[in-house]
């Protein structure tokens, strides 16, 4: 049946450029080594507990928060949003073709900090898109895929779930969209068996996916 979506979130990361980039790499890294000096562990275990945490809790911040005790903040600072996306990635003018062909308000959902969201969407050339960040810190420093986040996002977009689409290439993260009714996407990801509405191999496809099915957005 039609459907009409009046927001949709783009996670941001691995979704709005492709992984080949690089840029995801160079965050890892400055986690695994934010880990060796605050914890004192050599590089195999810091990258291990990274991996680890990041895949039990939703980000490696909250990991160690809940298992050591470090608040997300200073991590987040220095491994995060102090990374310059632009030894990675460049402008995408197709990208920001295919972005201005939607009606619908385009707003990015990140574990990451706003600051280095903005970063990214700049560096692409596609900030002017985009009325919002729902980063990391604006959702109390709790991540996806906790669903009370998705709940409060829902209550600031006013819309009902139904209205609004989430663009994701972590299928975890789609299951509490799933849950509140959101139309989802999953970018190019064979993994698990999330029951996404859409599946995409690249976000150039989307706004022809989404019309191919009936959505208008």
């Amino acid at each position: 049946m039609p459907r009409t979506i009046h927001a949709i979130l783009f996670d941001l990361d691995n979704t709005l450029y492709d992984a080949s980039a690089g840029l995801q790499r160079v965050v890892d890294e400055r986690i695994t080594q934010w880990i060796m000096d605050n914890l004192g562990l050599p590089f195999a275990q810091a990258d291990a507990l990274r991996v680890r945490t990041w895949r039990q809790y939703g980000t490696t911040a909250k990991g160690l928060e809940a298992e050591y005790g470090l608040p997300p903040k200073p991590l987040y600072d220095w491994a995060v949003s102090q990374v310059d996306p632009a030894g990675c990635l460049e402008a995408s003018p197709e990208l920001s073709e295919m972005l201005s062909r939607f009606q619908a308000e385009l707003h990015v959902f990140t574990n990451a900090t706003e600051v280095y969201a903005r970063k990214v969407l700049q560096t692409l050339g596609v900030s002017r898109h985009f009325q919002r960040v729902f980063d990391i810190e604006y959702n109390g420093w709790q991540c996806k895929p906790q669903e009370a986040i998705y709940e409060h996002i829902v209550q600031t977009l006013a819309l009902p779930p139904e209205q609004i689409a989430l663009v994701e290439d972590n299928p975890r993260n789609l299951e509490p969209a799933i849950k509140l009714g959101m139309l989802t996407v999953l970018l190019d990801n064979d993994e698990g068996d999330v029951n996404a509405d859409l599946r995409i191999e690249t976000i150039l496809q989307l706004a022809d996916a989404l019309a191919g099915a009936g959505v208008q957005a």
